[in-house]
């Protein structure tokens, strides 16, 4: 078997090398767009014969073996280790070439019905996408507007915004997936207890990430507050307990791949324990909406109360925001645009969520808090 990558400068281009040198048996193992530095795709293909043997025209046909080697030569026999792989290459590859057509025949769609609207309604999905609001949720706003002007009271159906900021309960418990800033954020939170004149303390889940404990330590013994370690989420309960005497309790969780659910399974005796929690999911600005698609699909298992936005100041456009309210159904309760502590945490309203979703070309962290204002 011979398999090799091909790369040019568009995907059809690069089916037409594969073509060319593997012949009409190739099989299309993996396929990559690549963005940066120069545009281009990248084609894996494999074929089952010599490529030398089917440009000389001896192609040996698939239903005959091989002579059989001699004593000294031995032909290499895969192992089921690597026919297992191949086999899990082939699936995936399969699996990505029918996404690939299914999104083609998608948008061939859309784009006939988009062609059928009137002018007014595609100005508005023209606005909406250009202000990063996904597809779906932008098709969905067109059908309940006439004009772009009718833009904003859509949406305010579709964003909700919880005004008790730090919690309402005393245990507070933040979840997400890995790299959205969960540690940071709980010491924004504590920091903003504190200036509201509250007493708050720290427990801390995050044993797994490398000085994650440092980190939170750090913080805590700035702001003057207790830090609990707490070794698994069956002894949560336990340092809540230890600290009965604070208005707010703030749990620091491990951010890992939310579609493992044996690490999810790992959160729920926090739940069992009958300890009063409330759960913020923390997500991403710049995440990209599949994946965050499938995050809420495991996620969407602990009671999720509200949804906290981070990295804001990353993201491009603020249709984001929409997005995670409509994919999730929660309430939007902060936002974060920095790593500073304390600050670079907003608080905003839905008028001004709304504000910043619809603002154009917005420009990072000043921006996102002159919307706010």
């Amino acid at each position: 078997m011979k398999i090799k990558t091909f790369r040019a400068e568009s995907f059809r281009e690069a089916l037409a090398l594969v073509k060319k040198e593997m012949g009409e048996d190739a099989v299309i193992l993996a396929t990559e767009e690549r963005k940066a530095p120069r545009p281009s795709f990248e084609v894996s293909a494999a074929v089952d014969y010599e490529i030398g043997e089917r440009r000389s025209g001896k192609r040996r046909p698939l239903c005959i073996p091989p002579p059989s080697p001699s004593p000294r030569e031995e032909s290499p026999v895969p192992d089921r280790a690597e026919i297992r792989d191949l086999r899990i290459s082939l699936t995936a590859a399969i699996k990505e070439e029918i996404g690939t057509i299914r999104s083609l025949l998608e948008s061939t769609r859309a784009e006939a019905e988009e062609a059928s609207l009137p002018e007014e309604k595609r100005e508005v999905l023209r606005f909406l996408r250009g202000r990063g609001v996904r597809e779906e949720h932008a098709r969905g706003l067109c059908g309940r507007t006439r004009t772009v002007k009718d833009i904003p009271r859509a949406m305010s159906e579709g964003v909700a915004v919880r005004e008790e900021r730090l919690g309402a309960k005393k245990a507070v418990m933040l979840i997400g997936p890995t790299g959205v800033g969960k540690t940071t954020t709980v010491a924004k939170l504590a920091a903003s207890a504190i200036q509201a004149g509250k007493r708050a303390a720290v427990v801390s889940l995050d044993s797994y990430r490398i000085g994650a404990i440092e980190q939170v330590r750090i913080y805590t013994k700035i702001m003057g507050i207790p830090l609990e370690v707490a070794p698994d989420a069956q002894h949560v309960k336990e340092c809540v307990a230890r600290h009965a005497d604070r208005d707010l309790i703030f749990i620091d969780t491990t951010g890992r791949n939310p579609m493992g659910g044996a690490f999810l399974s790992e959160l729920a005796p926090v739940y069992e324990s009958g300890l009063p929690v409330e759960t913020h999911l923390l997500v991403s600005a710049t995440s990209d909406y599949d994946f965050l698609e499938e995050a809420w699909k495991s996620y969407a298992r602990f009671p999720v109360d509200c949804v906290g936005v981070t990295k804001i100041d990353e993201a491009p456009r603020y249709g984001a925001l929409y997005n995670v309210s409509a994919l999730c159904g929660k309430p939007l309760v902060y936002l974060t645009n920095g790593q500073t502590v304390p600050g670079d945490i907003l608080f905003p309203s839905r008028e001004k969520v709304l504000r910043m979703i619809l603002m154009e070309n917005p420009a990072g962290a000043e921006c996102a808090a002159a919307a706010t204002r």
